[in-house]
């Protein structure tokens, strides 16, 4: 059943959208980078697809278009970020202007 595996997904949640696609593309950089030694910028950008990443009105549409009612979502918040108040701000966000529109 759905609710038995949940679907991790990287979120990068920004009051300006612009900022929230470079942190995305930022951090999904550093990872493949770091990986394989090299940036393949086809994985960075399928990456970021596949992230939540924008404003709060952005990311609640974009989870209403790709995931099923019944998903389960691991969210990650502080993917390649090591600044704790800015990623202690983006789950905040998330849940005051997010999660109430799915509970």
């Amino acid at each position: 059943q759905r609710r038995h595996m949940p679907r991790t997904v990287l979120v990068f949640i920004n009051d300006d959208p612009a900022q929230a696609r470079e942190e995305a593309r930022d951090a999904l950089s550093n990872y493949w980078r770091a990986l394989e030694g090299t940036l393949d910028e086809e994985k960075v950008r399928r990456a970021t697809n596949n992230a939540l990443v924008g404003d709060a009105e952005t990311i609640a549409a974009q989870m209403r278009e790709r995931f099923d009612p019944q998903d389960r979502l691991m969210l990650w918040f502080d993917f390649n970020n090591h600044d704790s108040k800015r990623v202690m701000k983006n789950m905040t966000d998330f849940m005051t202007a997010i999660a109430p529109e799915f509970a």
